[in-house]
C-alpha cells in the first residue's frame, strides 16, 4: 500500500456515524432477526426449506435468502410464511432502542427469540 492509498478503516470509519449507515444497519438487523425466527420455526417443525416455501407460494432459494437475512419481507409474505409454518404472525411496536454501536461486532447475542427486541417466538 502506498502513501496515497487509504485503508478500509480510514474510509469506512467516518461513514459509520452517519444517519444513512444507522438506517442501513437497522434494516439489515431486522432482516436478520426475521430470517432467524423463520429458520428456527422451520427447524423446530423438522421441515426442509422446500415444503414451507411451496406452501407460501415462493421458491426454496427465495426462502433461503429470507432466512439468511438477505431480504426484508413484506407483511403479506410474512403472513404466507407464518401460515406455511403453522404459526401466528405477531407484529409489535416498541419504544425506540438506543442507537446501535459503531461496530457491528458489538451486537449482542440472544439466547432465544423472546430476548430479541421486537421479536417473539410465537411466530
Amino acid at each position: 500500500m502506498t502513501a496515497d492509498d487509504s485503508s478500509y478503516e480510514e474510509i469506512a470509519g467516518p461513514r459509520r456515524g452517519s444517519q444513512e449507515y444507522r438506517e442501513g444497519y437497522a434494516e439489515a438487523r431486522r432482516a436478520f432477526l426475521i430470517g432467524q425466527a423463520v429458520r428456527e420455526r422451520r427447524l423446530a417443525l423438522g421441515l426442509s426449506q422446500v415444503e414451507p416455501a411451496t406452501r407460501a407460494g415462493m421458491t426454496q432459494p427465495a426462502l433461503s435468502r429470507l432466512e439468511a437475512g438477505g431480504v426484508v419481507p413484506t407483511i403479506p409474505l410474512l403472513e404466507r410464511i407464518s401460515a406455511a409454518l403453522d404459526a401466528d404472525l405477531i407484529v409489535e411496536l416498541a419504544p425506540t432502542l438506543p442507537e446501535p454501536p459503531a461496530t457491528p461486532a458489538a451486537t449482542p447475542a440472544f439466547e432465544s427469540a423472546d430476548e430479541r427486541p421486537g421479536c417473539t417466538s410465537a411466530m
